[in-house]
């Protein structure tokens, strides 16, 4: 049985914290807990989870509720934040929602978040729209020691496949950047199997397994966990599957609790 970490996972309880953009959506506007998430991994060995902040109405209370949630089901934290940055293993501000998009990088203020980053050595989550990737390129070259990892495989669309392709290969000579395979938004039960795999063959040659891994994106992706999880078994793209799974997140995210895990 494939053991199996999630680098990216939204668990919500709309009762303690408001999530807007959830109320026209009839399939999210409910409540996703950790029980219920982890029915979704019965056909794996489950090892544990990041939460990924959710951007909620209120940050206060999503940072409490996160914390509440480390300590009853010991999952890792991504949030928004910086209050609670001993709780972190990684630190994510949503750019693809923004207002500024992915300009937001360059600003004062943020650049003050990435310089705390850097001092307590905690990884950047860069969730942008496919459009704005060409941004990542200099922020890299601003931030050369910081541990960058680009959500959602940076969103592709299959009729922008070479496009995208174009823009990530200006990225792979950044050792620091990390592709997480987790689904985006978008992609369906119904996506075509050959550009997936035609994606995953794309990143494994220019950024090879050592920087790759897998992220569910449950509940946002209209992908099941299993059935995301599925893809990655089934395109024989990946040799060290344990390494796309769980070894490489758990080694980025540096937890001392998972030291037994990452060892074979």
């Amino acid at each position: 049985m494939q053991k199996i970490f999630d680098a990216h996972l939204h668990l919500w309880d709309l009762n303690e914290v408001p999530i807007s953009w959830l109320k026209d959506d009839e399939r999210l506007n409910q409540n996703y807990d950790f029980s219920r998430m982890k029915k979704e991994y019965e056909n794996y060995e489950f090892l544990g989870a990041l939460y990924v902040e959710c951007n909620g109405d209120d940050i206060d209370k999503e940072s409490l509720y996160a914390l509440s949630l480390k300590q009853t089901h010991s999952l890792l934290l991504c949030l928004a934040d910086l209050r609670y940055k001993e709780n972190l293993s990684s630190f994510r501000e949503v750019l693809h929602t923004s207002q500024k998009g992915a300009k937001r990088l360059f600003e004062a203020d943020f650049k003050k978040k990435i310089e705390i980053l850097k001092n307590f050595q905690i990884p950047f989550e860069a969730c942008m729209k496919n459009d704005e990737l060409d941004h990542l390129e200099a922020f890299l070259r601003e931030n050369k020691s910081l541990k960058v990892i680009l959500n959602h495989l940076g969103n592709p669309k299959i009729n922008h496949l070479n496009e995208h392709k174009k823009t990530l290969s200006l990225l792979k000579n950044f050792p620091n950047l990390y592709i997480k395979l987790s689904a985006p938004d978008d992609f369906c039960p119904q996506i075509s199997k050959e550009f997936v795999f035609e994606l995953f063959a794309f990143l494994k040659e220019n950024f090879s397994e050592e920087r790759l891994l897998f992220g569910s994106n449950y509940p946002v992706s209209k992908l099941s966990p299993s059935l995301w999880a599925s893809f990655i078994i089934q395109s024989g793209i990946f040799e060290n599957l344990d390494k796309i799974f769980y070894k490489n997140a758990l080694s980025l995210y540096k937890e001392d609790r998972c030291k037994d895990m990452v060892k074979s």
